[in-house]
């Protein structure tokens, strides 16, 4: 490793308002490594990486590239000088093709673009690289993985020797995450210094060569990845012992509070459903596994009642379609959407009114005409308070929480009226441990006192350790189910697979 830093922080501070994102930050980046960015969400991680791209401009303390102190005014400028950032919500045009999101703002060319001429310039980067995209495809047609590629590939065409990647696999399958890093493994090998943003302990150990750890704005420490293990990293970066889960298991087999039979359904983006069957009972955690695509997708949007289908679906022992939805919610039907952003939050509302989505027309936040606006206030409050929702501001938009606060206020709003049955698709994806782990205990504390709950998880530790059964969702349909407790992260690998039948 050389000895000389590529990148040093001296002394860093930011605010935005009261609230302090970076405090006295110092620590650097050598040439060529593999570098992670580790703390928990709100940490000032993705800030402190902002301020070197030049979308924030620090309020004191000093940057330097290679010994010189910079100042970037704008990522442009950081990209003239071989700095590159994929964000962790996806900067691409849906609507436009591969090539034309990777020359975006870089045509090279003045009038018309020389369409072959760009294309096999990418392709010849994609050749050099590892890459294999189709670069006539739409991108609202890609999967999540092959989208990263194409923000990855935006980098090297615009010659970035340093890359930044800000939770890139928050939201990605573990087969895309892999194929992700074999990727970043063979940039690494060819000069290239990647910076990884992350909350996920596994990968920092398995693919850094250091990492610097931050928490509450400051740095804890820089570390050689040699020199630690999981359980002591998640110590340093929760400042305490992580906690244990205790999951009750009934004396006598629950009843069950949703019964699917036989569902089928056409496909919408993935895999339709082929006469899926499956049971929720209360007092218990059902988890899901499966490669993204499989049918998860239709599975949650019939059970949103939002897709045709079928077969039958009883909630509390009634026809499910013979409520309306919100009627249903009425009754105990809560849902973690997958997509927070999309689906979960309105992001231009402040957090106080989407956490009161819903029910923003029932008592006590609403009534004869009268929006009661410290029924709201106090309402939210409390809620920050009982998921440690940071900033603690209730008027900011959703859209300036981070993505971890973001899947809190979610979460907050939609366990927070008595419920019977929780679909919960995701419901960590892109938190960090101190969020996960109060994530994860909340849901099994519901699931002790009685709730029902099924678990969709492309991560298979969370499915082992929160869920009572595991099943293994392939072509549309159960094909094993089983006791978590009896199941090896290894076999149920094998069953998702497909190498298991």
């Amino acid at each position: 490793m050389i000895d000389t830093a590529l990148i040093s922080f001296q002394d860093v501070n930011k605010s935005f308002g009261v609230v302090c994102a970076n405090e006295h930050v110092s620590f650097e980046i050598q040439k060529n490594s593999f570098h992670g960015i580790v703390g928990e969400n709100g940490a000032g991680k993705s800030t402190i990486m902002r301020m070197l791209y030049g979308m924030f401009s620090p309020d004191s303390g000093h940057i330097f590239l290679q010994g010189e102190r910079i100042h970037f005014k704008s990522p442009n400028e950081a990209i003239a000088r071989g700095i590159g950032m994929v964000h962790q919500h996806f900067m691409l045009v849906p609507t436009l093709t591969v090539w034309e999101n990777i020359v975006l703002g870089d045509e090279r060319s003045f009038g018309f673009l020389k369409k072959q001429e760009l294309i096999q310039t990418i392709d010849q980067l994609q050749q050099d690289f590892g890459f294999s995209l189709n670069l006539e495809r739409i991108v609202e047609d890609l999967a999540l993985g092959e989208k990263q590629q194409v923000e990855i590939l935006k980098l090297l065409y615009r010659k970035s020797d340093v890359l930044i990647l800000d939770e890139p696999t928050a939201l990605l399958t573990p087969t895309e995450a892999a194929h992700l890093f074999e990727r970043l493994k063979l940039l690494h090998t060819q000069g290239k210094t990647i910076v990884l943003i992350s909350h996920k302990l596994r990968e920092i150990l398995e693919f850094c060569e250091r990492f610097t750890v931050m928490r509450k704005g400051t740095v804890i420490g820089t570390f050689e990845t040699g020199g630690i293990s999981e359980s002591e990293l998640a110590q340093t970066l929760l400042g305490r012992q992580p906690l244990t889960l205790k999951k009750n298991v009934p004396a006598h087999e629950p009843s069950p509070v949703l019964r699917v039979h036989k569902v089928s359904s056409t496909p919408m983006t993935g895999m339709g459903l082929n006469q899926l069957s499956l049971v929720v009972r209360s007092h218990e955690i059902v988890g899901i596994a499966g490669i993204e695509g499989q049918g998860q997708e239709e599975l949650v949007r019939i059970l949103a009642q939002l897709h045709p289908f079928e077969g039958s679906i009883e909630f509390l022992e009634e026809p499910l379609n013979t409520r309306k939805r919100y009627q249903n919610r009425q009754r105990g039907f809560g849902i973690i959407p997958p997509d927070r952003q999309e689906e979960g939050l309105i992001l231009n509302f402040s957090a106080a009114d989407n956490l009161i989505l819903g029910h923003h027309r029932e008592l006590p936040f609403y009534s004869k005409g009268i929006r009661h606006s410290q029924a709201i206030e106090a309402h939210a409050q409390h809620q920050f308070t009982q998921f440690e929702i940071t900033p603690k501001n209730i008027d900011l938009p959703a859209s300036a929480f981070s993505g971890g606060n973001q899947q809190k206020l979610v979460i907050s709003r939609e366990t927070q009226i008595p419920l019977r049955f929780l679909l919960a698709c995701h419901p960590t994806r892109g938190v960090d441990l101190g969020a996960m782990e109060h994530i994860h205990q909340h849901l099994v504390e519901m699931a002790n006192n009685g709730l029902g709950i099924l678990l969709i998880s492309s991560d298979l530790d969370e499915l082992l350790k929160l869920s009572h059964r595991v099943l293994v969702l392939r072509e549309g349909a159960i094909v094993y189910q089983e006791d978590a407790e009896k199941i090896t992260f290894s076999d149920l690998g094998l069953w998702i697979t497909g190498a298991r039948k």
